[in-house]
């Protein structure tokens, strides 16, 4: 077996976790509509839209080398790739401007090109990026190549820039109900600034939309449930969708539930109308989508993988810090009440073993230490478009039996989509305090009404988190947390030393 370097493992599990589970084969075209652009797939390769961004690969599908496309709501291309270049440092930290931007014409379109280079497992990887502009978007094309293994794209970027056709410029008719420009998710918030609701467009978990909700019932702290609303069976009216079938997250039919429920563009923003039969409120106004108008503002989507035990029961899910995989498990020891615990799964010790398998050699726990030995084998497994952790345990290492362990077993993940913003950093301090808010809301059921944002001049920010209580007639702060982040949200928690990342750090790739 091949044993790969950190970087080529993230490259490989990447790739794998998103490879699409069918691709636009051959010489055709993919109309995006909620980007207002059609791309023509050059013969031979294979695309997909994978959540935010859409794939036309040059060999196999789902690795290097491939073209790529993203787009922001932008109006300068020639800005926008600058911001890009901030970005694109956070990300390599053998990042080299091989090219600075310059302005270039493909296919009738004024574009601004700038050319990358970094290292993967050693070897010199080119990612070539062109933005072009169009009705308020900045369409960003990029090829990432690496010509020492002979992983090539040719003249495929360049063809397929030349080949699209944006939708609203009088070259392509509209084809259906509405050419308007869909996000990948909508948030709305209560006026506290509290997330309740949020609409989920990327397809990443689902064909349909996915609505979010957050609840609070009976317990104090709040909880996320989500419903499917079923396109398939959806009426399209003048750029209206009328929903008719709801499941829940369990499959379960709740239609009923809803005399209308509907969605439509108004300009950058999406209104949700409900009209709930009010008969159904079982549970009360607390745990219910109830009858409103939701003005709905534009956010971003991210993609976890998740184990239900007897599809039903939460019992495993993995994110990653960005260096490594987390596997999170959720045990229940002598108490009746279940608890976490995060296992790093290293990926610089992982090994390949074909294609579509990887072997992880180094396990640790939540408390770092080394569990590698409690397992025989631990794998991870991409068939059909489907995610399996494979797990060998070594049963004489079962000390807590089986309530606390990860036993012996085969467990298929499914995708789970979580919040996210819209655009990538670096943000602002205000930016910053809502992100705070919303990832302290999230994670621990309490939003935190206030949020107070400090530069300290080095780059980073602190950040403290708090309400004002009246108790007795005087009144006093209660903190909820205090981070120091830099402009990207990744940090440190100041009171319990935990690293934080106000911006999730799930399983996407761009």
């Amino acid at each position: 077996m091949k044993k790969l370097c950190p970087a080529l493992c993230l490259v490989l599990l990447f790739a794998l976790l998103l490879a699409p589970a069918s691709y636009a084969e051959g010489s055709n075209t993919d109309t995006l509509l909620h980007w207002d652009i059609k791309i023509a797939v050059p013969d031979g390769a294979t695309a997909a839209l994978e959540g935010s961004s859409y794939y036309i690969y040059a060999d196999e599908a789902g690795y290097l080398p491939y073209v790529m496309l993203t787009s922001y709501t932008r109006d300068s291309a020639r800005d926008f790739v600058d911001e890009f270049t901030d970005y694109m440092r956070t990300q390599y930290a053998d990042l080299r401007v091989t090219s600075e931007p310059r302005s270039v014409r493909i296919g009738g379109k004024a574009c601004w090109e700038v050319d990358y280079a970094y290292s993967i497992s050693g070897y010199e990887a080119k990612d070539r990026r062109i933005a072009a502009e169009n009705n308020g978007r900045v369409y960003l094309f990029c090829s990432k190549e690496i010509e020492e293994l002979g992983m090539t794209v040719g003249t495929m970027l360049e063809d397929v820039i030349a080949d699209s056709v944006f939708l609203t410029d009088g070259k392509e008719p509209e084809q259906t109900q509405s050419s308007s420009k869909f996000a990948d998710a909508y948030l709305y918030c209560l006026d506290s600034g509290m997330p309740k609701y949020w609409l989920d467009l990327s397809g990443r978990m689902s064909d349909s939309p996915v609505l979010h909700c957050w609840f609070r019932s009976g317990d104090p702290t709040f909880y996320e449930t989500w419903y499917i609303l079923d396109l398939d069976t959806a009426d399209y009216h003048n750029g209206v969708v009328d929903i008719h079938k709801v499941t829940d997250a369990y499959g379960f039919d709740h239609s009923d539930w809803f005399k209308t429920l509907r969605f439509r563009l108004d300009g950058d923003e999406l209104l949700l109308e409900v009209e709930r039969d009010e008969r159904t409120l079982a549970g009360g106004a607390e745990d219910n989508v109830l009858t409103g108008l939701y003005r709905m503002k534009e956010a971003g989507v991210g993609c976890l993988y998740q184990y239900r035990e007897n599809g039903l029961l939460l019992k495993y899910w993995l994110d990653t810090d960005g260096r490594n995989l987390l596997l999170h498990a959720l045990f229940r020891g002598e108490g009746p009440d279940f608890y976490e615990s995060v296992f790093t799964l290293d990926l610089a010790s992982a090994e390949s073993t074909d294609d579509r398998t990887l072997v992880f050699r180094k396990v640790y726990d939540s408390m770092g230490l080394d569990v590698s030995k409690r397992f025989k084998a631990l794998r991870l497994v991409v068939s059909d478009g489907s995610l399996t952790l494979e797990v060998e345990r070594d049963e004489s290492t079962m000390a807590g039996g089986t309530e606390n362990n990860i036993l012996t077993g085969s467990y298929e993940f499914t995708p789970k989509t979580v919040l996210a913003p819209p655009e990538p950093g670096p943000y602002s301090e205000e930016q910053l305090g809502t992100l705070a808010q919303i990832y302290y809301f999230t994670n621990n059921g309490f939003y935190p009404p206030r949020a107070e944002v400090a530069a300290n001049g080095d780059g980073s920010y602190n950040i403290h988190l708090f309400e004002v209580v009246s108790l007795g007639g005087l009144t006093h702060t209660a903190t909820s947390a205090w981070y120091t982040v830099d402009a990207y949200g990744a940090g440190f928690n100041d009171i319990t030393g935990e690293e934080v990342s106000l911006v999730p750090m799930t399983l996407n790739i761009s």
